[in-house]
């Protein structure tokens, strides 16, 4: 009997650690899951916050605007960038000011969107040129006309058709009234510029104060800074 005892504990040892090897591998398969996991949620998670950035600050936001509304002349609170743009460099530059002011974005977006065609300049009979060429011409803008009334300062964006803004620019004149307001125009060219479609604006907006106008090459010009700053934005 004794001769068994050393050979029963050895069985014994063994199966306790196979026993303990079987468990270790199943709690190494699970962290390594979890993991993945994690990371994948913690992706989506970045995701969703990136593509709705005021959502991640929405209590800041209330916070804020609730002490603002007592300051109605704070350019953050009651500034909108207005912009017009075919190909997506007024845009660019539209959304940087934005980002520096923390203003509002209206994109004005034609009830007929222009195709390649339209703004193909060499044809004297494409939209553009027809509608340049036409000072009664007023574009129609999609959807429904938006509140300004809570607004003290406009950036108004667009790019240069011939020498001057599209006439896009010049419905939305017509259709909002800007009085009292502070217009800062903006404008992106191959070389023309702004001087024109400010003298335009300030003359279809008497009772507006129309600022100098700034000509951006894009969303990186230094320029846009310096023009705010010069502006006191």
């Amino acid at each position: 009997m004794k001769r068994f005892l050393p050979m029963l504990l050895t069985l014994s040892m063994l199966f306790a650690l196979t026993a303990c090897g079987g468990r270790a591998n199943n709690n190494s398969t699970s962290p390594v899951e979890d993991g993945e996991q994690q990371a994948q949620g913690s992706g989506v998670d970045n995701a969703a916050q990136s593509s709705t950035p005021s959502s991640s600050s929405t209590s800041e936001s209330d916070n804020s605007s609730s002490e603002q509304t007592q300051v109605p002349d704070d350019t953050a609170t009651n500034a909108i960038v207005v912009y017009f743009s075919c190909t997506g460099n007024t845009k660019a530059v539209a959304e940087k000011i934005a980002e520096l002011t923390g203003a509002d974005m209206y994109e004005i977006v034609p009830e007929t969107p222009y195709t390649d065609e339209d703004l193909n300049y060499r044809n004297d009979d494409c939209r553009a040129n027809r509608e340049m060429n036409d000072d009664s011409a007023r574009p129609a803008i999609a959807g429904e006309t938006i509140d300004l009334s809570g607004y003290h300062t406009v950036y108004l964006g667009y790019p240069i058709w011939w020498g001057t803004m599209p006439q896009i620019i010049n419905t939305f004149l017509d259709t909002y009234d800007l009085s009292g307001k502070t217009i800062l125009p903006f404008c992106t060219s191959g070389g023309s510029g702004i001087s024109t479609s400010v003298s335009a604006i300030r003359t279809q907006e008497p009772d507006a104060t129309v600022t100098d106008g700034l000509r951006a090459s894009g969303a990186s010009d230094e320029g846009i800074g310096q023009w705010l700053e010069g502006n006191g934005q």
